[in-house]
């Protein structure tokens, strides 16, 4: 097998681990979370988020509870040196393939390749991560589940960004970055307000900033520090407004 297609594979498959790891961990402790949020017991919630990678009592007790299958956080760390295997072998192939003598010609192919990950037309790649990333922060907060529409989106954009990042465009890769880290952000906040008034706030601000930056990347405008206010009065002025503004920048 191609040794860039064995790290690719790696890393494709410590992500699905990774992914059905958190399914697995809130289908297991559905009920347990219910009911702390019910009572309001943030501090019971907060702890049993340690459950996802490992074994502390309260998740011993929570799983006693449960009616699902119990959950392993073998099933994570799994996923994590899969994950982490990929990485490492992507690089050192990288740096193999830099000292080689006809590095050059290689690049050129992949340069020329219309397809990234061998499916994902380069024009298109950024604008379906957005799509994912939308998807799944409009539909979590009506349906908890459809979140993992987002995961799928922050899995492209890593692939895109670390892998495939000399076949795309500086903005291309702006964005990239700028979405991957909103969504560590957010779901980390996610996670700390689950049960909480702001749980539902933290959900609409995310999903605000995915549109933001959504709107920013269809006029083709890079995200920065210093013009964050600018992209977000350009995403909610009126649509005339809005097009007007993108053909003069």
């Amino acid at each position: 097998m191609n040794p860039r297609k064995l790290s690719l594979i790696l890393m494709l498959a410590g992500m699905v681990i990774l992914l059905i790891s958190l399914v697995w961990f809130f289908a297991a402790y559905a009920s347990t979370l219910d009911t702390m949020s019910r009572y309001g017991n943030k501090d019971v919630i907060t702890q049993m988020i340690a459950c996802i990678y490992s074994s502390p009592p309260i998740c011993r007790g929570a799983a006693a509870l449960s009616d699902g299958l119990s959950y392993s956080p073998m099933i994570f760390w799994l996923g994590i040196l899969l994950l982490l295997a990929g990485v490492v072998a992507f690089f050192s192939l990288n740096k193999q393939i830099k000292q080689s003598p006809d590095f050059d010609d290689r690049v050129g192919e992949n340069l020329s390749s219309d397809k990234l990950l061998g499916f994902i037309a380069k024009e298109k790649y950024t604008r379906y991560s957005y799509i994912l990333f939308l998807v799944g922060a409009a539909g979590g907060v009506l349906l908890p589940p459809l979140a993992v529409a987002a995961l799928l989106g922050f899995i492209l954009a890593m692939l895109g960004y670390f892998v495939c990042s000399q076949q795309l465009t500086s903005l291309d890769k702006n964005h990239l970055a700028v979405l991957s880290v909103v969504y560590i952000a957010s779901t980390l906040l996610l996670l700390m307000t689950i049960g909480s008034a702001l749980f539902l706030l933290v959900a609409l601000l995310q999903l605000g900033l995915y549109y933001i930056g959504f709107n920013s990347y269809r006029f083709g405008r890079v995200i920065k520090v210093n013009n964050l206010k600018d992209e977000v009065v350009l995403a909610f002025k009126p649509i005339r407004d809005r097009f007007s503004h993108g053909e003069k920048s």
